[in-house]
């Protein structure tokens, strides 16, 4: 057993593009690889879903589930194809304690249930969209106003202007200096700037791999990157320059090495190979390769990356390397003449 709670397993059943499919997690890094539409992002809701509702329990998992796949039919979330009264199953565990809720299809708006209960403390998603550029009035404007943002979204925006427990400092040692300043908030209008030596500059204007940073070191100054947290981070790598990826997976493994379990859906070669160079003995991470096929979505999860099968990332990588040494040399990697 871990230190930490973290989350064990989980199964998905009829749920969105999955069949049936069963994972088990490591208490560190699970990233998850996969072309589009294998259902990436939807595994990372699933976890998500019952934890937010669990963790905040003003909102059911119904109304979880509507806000996170922004639809007010949740039978929509069940498989396609698969009839008028299927039900789509996800169940887990999560520090020792089984839960589960059922999605069933056949009323208008689809029927949520939930059984078993966690304490766990509240998770952090953090979208691929960036949205620390748009915080100013977000929140109020989605309290009042239908926005067409998912509830990923609005949860980081409320979690960066909202104090938890004192800053996680490693983290902060990790990043803060790829930022060259400091993170302000205007507690006028709701917005971050970035304070440097040359002056205040708005969110808006920092470019947007920059705010990635800015949002992980702002979620470490308020204390939710706490041990006993669960992070789920969708594509690290957007409008991240590669140059800088080596010390975003530094601060990542150092989070995990602190009682952080993280999960992330990634389609960067280098973020997955600085997790494999970067990798100490101690640390727990394992891989999932997601492969659609006629069956649905297969899974392989495997603790090596150099076995993980299928790999997109690195067939691609070993595609375009092909055709490079065939245009140079007329021979592939494996010495083989072509054309």
């Amino acid at each position: 057993m871990a230190e930490y709670p973290y989350h064990e397993t989980l199964r998905l059943q009829n749920f969105t593009v999955f069949k049936d499919s069963a994972f088990e997690f490591v208490p560190g890094i699970n990233a998850i690889i996969g072309e589009n539409g294998t259902g990436k992002t939807h595994l990372m809701k699933a976890l998500y879903a019952m934890h937010r509702s669990q963790s905040r329990r003003n909102r059911s998992i119904a109304e979880t589930l509507g806000e996170l796949f922004q639809t007010s039919n949740i039978s929509e979330i069940v498989r396609l194809g698969k009839g008028k009264h299927t039900t789509a199953e996800v169940s887990g565990r999560y520090n020792g304690v089984d839960w589960a809720y059922a999605i069933q299809r056949g009323e208008p708006k689809g029927i949520a249930t939930d059984t078993g209960a966690i304490t766990a403390e509240r998770p952090i998603f953090i979208p691929a969209l960036d949205m620390m550029g748009h915080t100013g009035g977000f929140l109020q404007a989605a309290n009042e106003v239908e926005l067409d943002f998912d509830l990923t979204c609005t949860d980081i925006v409320a979690l960066l202007g909202l104090k938890n427990r004192t800053e996680n400092t490693l983290v902060l040692r990790d990043l803060s200096d790829l930022l060259g300043g400091t993170i302000e908030q205007d507690q006028t209008n709701g917005r971050f700037y970035l304070v440097t030596a040359l002056g205040r500059l708005p969110m808006p204007l920092v470019a947007e791999g920059l705010r990635k940073i800015a949002t992980v070191v702002q979620l470490a100054q308020n204390g939710w990157l706490t041990p006993g947290t669960t992070l789920f981070w969708d594509e690290p790598e957007v409008n991240l320059n590669p140059k800088i990826m080596d010390e975003v997976v530094g601060a990542i493994l150092s989070l995990t090495r602190q009682g952080i379990q993280v999960f992330l859906a990634t389609h960067s070669y280098v973020i997955l190979k600085e997790l494999d160079l970067q990798t100490q003995q101690t640390d727990t991470i394992r891989y999932f390769g997601f492969q659609r096929n006629e069956a649905g979505i297969t899974i392989n999860g495997t603790d090596d990356f150099d076995s993980l099968t299928p790999n997109p990332i690195l067939e691609q990588y070993n595609w375009l390397y092909d055709r490079e040494l065939t245009r140079s040399t007329g021979r592939n990697r494996k010495g083989e003449r072509v054309g």
